[in-house]
């Protein structure tokens, strides 16, 4: 098989493109020791999805709640508005999230609602507060 150089070439960048793609799948994901040092530093945004009664129940130090359902509009308010409500400021889209819940199903749906928001830099904590306290995460009430 002959392969003109201009194929060869567009198929190289198409390899490394993909290459590039799959890479950044992999880092969208985070474990206990990224959300424990983010949680320690505030090097990022923990974001608890859950509802409000769970999340005044326990939750990961330093995590601030927007429930599932409301992140759409909430994403969408003013800055002030949205401080006024949720009680924390509201990240720019550039900021990194972590999306966490109680076992990572609608964390899921979180951070794929914040994505189509605009925010590109959310990670998923697929264990979510289920993980963090059984690998004895500290929780704050």
């Amino acid at each position: 098989v002959v392969i003109s150089s201009g194929v060869a070439s567009d198929l190289t960048k198409l390899i490394l493109l993909d290459s590039l793609l799959q890479e950044s799948k992999m880092e969208t994901v985070v474990d206990f020791h990224a959300v424990k040092e983010a949680s320690e530093s505030g090097s990022a945004v923990i974001l608890d999805v859950r509802g409000p009664d769970e999340f005044k129940e326990g939750r990961i130090p330093k995590a601030v709640n927007v429930p599932v359902g409301e992140i759409t509009s909430a994403f969408a308010m003013e800055a002030e508005a949205f401080e006024e409500k949720y009680n924390f400021p509201k990240p720019g889209v550039e900021v990194k999230i972590i999306s966490s819940c109680k076992v990572g199903g609608r964390a899921a749906k979180g951070q794929s609602a914040l994505k189509e928001a605009g925010y590109v830099n959310v990670m998923l904590y697929k264990g979510s507060f289920m993980d963090w306290t059984s690998q004895g995460g500290e929780v704050e009430q």
